[in-house]
């Protein structure tokens, strides 16, 4: 039902507790020096908490469109911001450990928080006009994050890779929402998809996949997705947990709500786009990782691969009733087995200074926890029972084969039984093959508090995945 006013704040409460305690952090790190330095993180995991807690209260709050209709308070926009502010917590935990000493940890905070801003606004978002303007909020600090070592080469190569792909891509996404404003003449997305019924579909296609371009960057899918490898070697270990994680479920989130709310109907042609470019995703992150040698570039390809399974789901979220539900169910379950993997990775690299393969080998014998904690998670982007990334793609699976795509099922179980080869090869890594080193890896309070929290739901939720496939269900869209 729509809002009578256009000033409802208390819609946006969340935010404005992450966006004030940035901007008020912003002037304290230049001055924040020794044991100050920690002071914004500790202030970020108290901000995130009580976002957390209030973006849970809103989930009883009956659907609404606030704002002069431009900003949807639904338990759909709920669900994806506790993901992402969940995201946020594990990082600022990490990146807290990671940076302990150094002139960066007071920085890293700031530049999550914004990040998890702009991708709440994105899922939120019913306005052409917000959407850009959150994908360019989620883009900016993910590239700051990227390039947070400013001494290291690679990760300012990487930055500017990123930043141009992206300038690039949201120019394309931005063209495309204006040919959807010249063929209805609204911004709002349910007006467009009332105004696009009997519009030319030739246009209507012209503008949807102009359109998937932003999304497609963000999500990390073929063929949008060079910079993604270059930018997650080129950043540390958690930053790039961060940007494989927090943007790519903003993404997702902001492209269902296009196509459920502006694009769905009979005459759409974008299941069978989605599905596409959902074989290509899938085959190419997996046949890529097989040669991969770096930890980072092969969960990079490996979070190509895993977007690619989640659009399975996608490409059926108009015709299965649980495929919105599995969606949601499966990005949670890939934010805590990625995020745990990388903040495994992220202890070698802060000890050996490498993310080599080579460097994981023993892992399992010299440092027990992390290596069981590697392979729990590995295990789980795998999809091996009992863990939350195996009932998350059964539920992919069983939403394909429910909306009439038995093909497509069939193509994504493949590719799992592909991809099981090189998660199961790290493992060997760790547990066959003799340590290079004798050093056990280094660690510190935010290191295990992300990972704690980060193997707790993968098991739990895999273990007993209906209340988290419930809170998922609870989010489909509300008109």
């Amino acid at each position: 039902m729509p809002s009578e006013h256009c000033m409802d704040v208390w819609a946006v409460v969340p935010e404005m507790v992450l966006a004030g305690l940035a901007l008020a952090l912003v002037p304290v790190v230049g001055f924040a020096r020794g044991r100050w330095r920690a002071f914004p993180a500790i202030a970020a995991v108290i901000g995130l908490v009580v976002a957390l807690a209030v973006t849970a209260f809103m989930l009883a709050l009956p659907p609404t469109a606030a704002f002069c209709d431009t900003w949807a308070v639904d338990r759909f926009a709920t669900f994806y911001k506790l993901l992402l502010e969940f995201g946020a917590l594990i990082t600022v935990l990490v990146l807290a450990s990671h940076f302990h000493g150094h002139r960066q940890m007071p920085h890293a905070p700031i530049l999550v928080l914004f990040g998890t801003v702009g991708g709440m606004g994105l899922a939120a978002s019913l306005d052409l006009g917000l959407i850009i303007l959150f994908l360019q909020m989620v883009s900016l600090p993910s590239y700051l994050l990227v390039g947070l070592v400013r001494s290291d080469r690679r990760a300012q190569e990487a930055t500017m890779k990123y930043f141009l792909y992206a300038a690039a891509a949201l120019a394309v996404m931005a063209y495309g929402l204006t040919f959807l404003f010249g063929l209805t003449g609204s911004l709002e997305l349910r007006a467009i998809g009332k105004g696009l019924h009997g519009a030319d579909q030739v246009w209507v296609v012209v503008a949807f996949g102009l359109v998937l371009v932003g999304y497609a960057f963000e999500a990390t899918l073929v063929p949008f997705h060079f910079w993604a490898p270059d930018a997650y070697e080129g950043a540390t270990a958690p930053a790039a947990g961060f940007v494989s994680v927090v943007p790519k479920i903003a993404a997702f989130g902001g492209l269902l709500r296009l196509l459920l709310e502006a694009l769905a109907g009979g005459e759409a042609a974008w299941p069978l786009v989605i599905a596409a470019v959902a074989v290509a995703t899938m085959t190419f992150g997996n046949l890529v990782a097989l040669r991969q040698t770096g930890l980072k570039r092969l969960l990079a390809y490996s979070s190509i691969a895993q977007a690619g399974y989640v659009l399975i789901a996608v490409a059926v979220a108009d015709r299965a009733e649980g495929a919105v539900a599995a969606v949601g169910f499966y990005l949670l379950a890939y934010l805590l087995m990625n995020l745990g993997a990388f903040l495994v990775v992220a202890q070698l690299e802060r000890t050996f200074g490498t993310d080599s393969i080579r460097a994981i080998r023993g892992l399992g014998r010299r440092s027990p926890w992390p290596g069981a904690a590697m392979a729990l998670c590995l295990l789980s982007l795998a999809g091996i029972p009992p863990l939350a990334g195996f009932a998350g793609k059964v539920f992919l699976l069983s939403a394909a084969i429910d909306g009439g795509m038995t093909w497509l099922a069939v193509i994504g179980a493949v590719n799992m039984a592909v991809g099981l080869y090189y998660y199961v090869r790290v493992i060997a890594e760790m547990y066959f093959e003799t340590p290079l080193r004798g050093e056990s890896v280094t660690g510190g309070i935010g290191y295990l508090a992300g990972l704690a929290l980060s193997v707790a739901g993968t098991v739990v939720f895999g273990v007993v995945p209906n209340p988290a496939l419930l809170l998922s269900s609870l989010g489909q869209l509300l008109h």
